[in-house]
C-alpha cells in the first residue's frame, strides 16, 4: 500500500463526512440492509494431488451453480464478480495470473456500490496494485504465467521488498479481496445491517494493518454504505433470495483464492506485518 493510498483518504474524507454524519440515526439501520528462502519450482501450498483435484472439483461446482443462478439474467453482482469463474488453479496449486487479475480489474466497481466516495481510496489501491501486477505479467507472459512465479522471481533476485515489488502488489491486493470475501460472506449469513457487515469485514482482514489514522478514516467510510434494500435493488435487481446466495457461492469461491495466496505467502515468510 503506498503514500497516495493515505493521502487520497484524507482528501476524501470531508466529503464521506458531508455523506454520512456521525449522530444517533446512524445506529437505526437494523432493519436495513522470504527474501532469502530457497525453493523448488514444484513448490505449492496443496501437499497432495487428492487435495488439489478437491479444490479444483469445489471451484468447478461453484461456477456450475453460478450458471445455473444467472440462466437468463445477469444482476451486478454476475457483471462485478462473475470473472472469478475462470480461475481454475494449475496443476501443482499456482494461481494463472491473466484470469485473476482479469476477475479483479472487473470486481472493482463494486466498491462504488458501498459509496463512490467514500471506498474511493480502496479502489484507487486495489487498481494501482492490479497495474503494477499486470505490468510485471506483461514483460514474459510465459515466465509469469501464474502469481506464485511472479513471486518466486523476485524471491531468487532479492527484490521482494524492493519499492513498488509485484510481491508487496499482490498482498495489499489479497488483502482487499478478504475484504471483499469478508463483506460477501456476511451478506451471505442473511444479516441485513451493511455498515455491520462492513465494520466486521473491515476488522476480519484491513484494520490490522492501519495505523490509528487509517482506522479512523475508514471507520467513517464504513457509515457510507447504502441501506440494505437500496443494496439489494442494485446489487441483485431486487432479488434478495438470489442474491444471499450468490454471495455465500462467491464467498466461498475467494475464500479458496485467497487460503491459496495466504498459505504461499506464509511459506515463504512474505506476509509482513508492517502497519500504514
Amino acid at each position: 500500500m503506498s503514500s497516495p493510498f493515505v493521502l487520497t483518504l484524507l482528501c476524501s474524507i470531508v466529503a464521506v463526512a458531508l455523506l454520512c454524519p456521525v449522530d444517533a440515526g446512524s445506529d437505526t439501520r437494523e432493519e436495513q440492509w522470504a527474501d532469502d528462502m530457497s525453493f523448488s519450482d514444484d513448490d505449492s501450498a496443496f501437499r497432495t494431488a487428492d487435495e488439489l483435484e478437491m479444490l479444483n472439483n469445489k471451484l468447478r461446482s461453484l461456477r456450475e451453480l453460478l450458471e445455473l443462478e444467472t440462466r437468463g439474467v445477469q444482476p451486478e453482482i454476475e457483471k462485478l464478480l462473475s470473472g472469478f469463474k475462470g480461475v481454475k488453479l494449475t496443476g501443482n496449486g499456482d494461481i494463472p495470473t491473466k484470469p485473476f487479475l482479469d476477475a479483479c480489474r472487473r470486481m472493482v466497481p463494486f466498491y462504488d456500490l458501498l459509496g463512490e466516495t467514500a471506498f474511493a481510496p480502496v479502489k484507487s489501491d486495489i487498481n494501482g496494485n492490479i497495474l503494477k501486477l499486470t505490468k510485471k505479467y506483461s514483460t514474459d507472459p510465459d515466465r509469469y504465467s501464474t502469481l506464485q512465479d511472479i513471486v518466486k522471481q523476485e524471491m531468487a533476485e532479492k527484490t521482494t521488498k524492493a519499492k513498488d515489488s509485484a510481491t508487496d502488489a499482490l498482498l495489499w491486493l489479497r488483502r482487499a479481496l478478504e475484504f471483499h470475501q469478508h463483506f460477501l460472506a456476511g451478506i451471505a449469513e442473511g444479516e441485513t445491517d451493511l455498515v455491520k457487515v462492513a465494520k466486521a469485514a473491515y476488522e476480519g482482514s484491513l484494520k490490522k494493518y492501519h495505523g490509528w489514522m487509517v482506522q479512523g478514516i475508514f471507520s467513517l467510510a464504513m457509515k457510507a454504505v447504502p441501506y440494505y434494500d437500496d443494496f439489494v435493488r442494485t446489487f441483485a435487481s431486487g432479488n434478495k433470495d438470489a442474491m444471499i446466495r450468490n454471495a455465500k457461492i462467491y464467498s466461498d469461491t475467494l475464500g479458496i483464492l485467497i487460503k491459496t495466496l495466504q498459505d504461499f505467502y506464509t511459506t515463504y515468510n512474505l506476509d509482513s506485518k508492517k502497519k500504514v
